[in-house]
């Protein structure tokens, strides 16, 4: 486990060993990316309200990711874009072809990405990550694999079409705030970087070792955040856990060489 401070707040983050440089690329994104998206999130509890976007769905989760994305990407970022879904035997999911819309695709450091979303909560006094969670999970996966055919006729001239799949996860508990429930999170985040990436392959009773998360982040939330008297529960951290997957060679990339 890796710590680190930005921005003034504290994160933690998974070991990887990936050296792969489109890995690189990526990694950094999604660690811009959360760590603007926290700074922005501070800004949600204030003297005027208190209304903490990670307390509810992705679609809250928008007016904090999109600017944060849009700043890191000098604004060459759209939402909604659309795209074709293709279930073919390779990616391994079962279901109909149909059409689709993309979270968010934007260019980054020479590349391009498209960015699958999902938000969901996680017991943090539990050891037993939510079947929903890992529902979701594998979705957003299916989402990934199935786009793969459509992002090959992408043609921005970058070095390639990197696919992420950005699930964030709010660490919660229903119990009123206090300063035990948050040592209590701060105790078991060692064993939440452990149990959410070995967790959230296991679903339906089947094992998907392909979806394993390759990026795992968290954010160590502010215990004046966390702790403020118009808090209706304990949200002591929020998670950022992604999967990468190789870059795709595009028609772009074709009429660059």
């Amino acid at each position: 486990m890796n710590e680190y401070k930005k921005y003034g707040l504290s994160f933690v983050e998974m070991e990887t060993l990936d050296k792969d440089a489109a890995f690189i690329v990526s990694k950094e994104l999604i660690q811009e990316l959360f760590c603007n998206m926290a700074k922005l999130c501070t800004k949600y509890s204030n003297n005027l309200f208190y209304d903490l976007p990670y307390s509810y769905t992705e679609r809250r989760l928008d007016s904090v990711l999109l600017p944060a994305l849009s700043k890191i990407c000098d604004s060459m970022v759209t939402t909604e874009a659309p795209t074709y879904r293709h279930f073919h035997s390779s990616n391994k999911f079962v279901g109909s072809d149909s059409y689709g819309r993309i979270d968010y695709w934007c260019i980054y450091k020479g590349y391009s990405f498209v960015i699958e979303l999902k938000q969901s909560f996680d017991c943090f006094l539990s050891d037993n990550t939510r079947a929903r969670l890992r529902k979701s999970w594998k979705k957003m996966n299916e989402q990934l694999f199935t786009i793969e055919n459509d992002v090959r006729q992408y043609t921005e001239l970058t070095k390639g079409v990197i696919r992420i799949g950005l699930h964030i996860i709010t660490s919660y508990s229903d119990k009123e705030p206090s300063k035990i429930l948050i040592d209590k999170y701060k105790e078991k985040i060692s064993s939440i970087i452990e149990r959410l990436p070995s967790q959230v392959i296991k679903i339906d009773g089947k094992n998907f070792p392909s979806l394993k998360p390759n990026i795992l982040i968290g954010w160590v939330i502010p215990d004046k955040i966390v702790l403020d008297e118009r808090a209706w529960e304990t949200i002591p951290g929020i998670w950022a856990m992604a999967k990468v997957l190789p870059p795709i060679q595009h028609t772009g990339f074709k009429n660059q060489c």
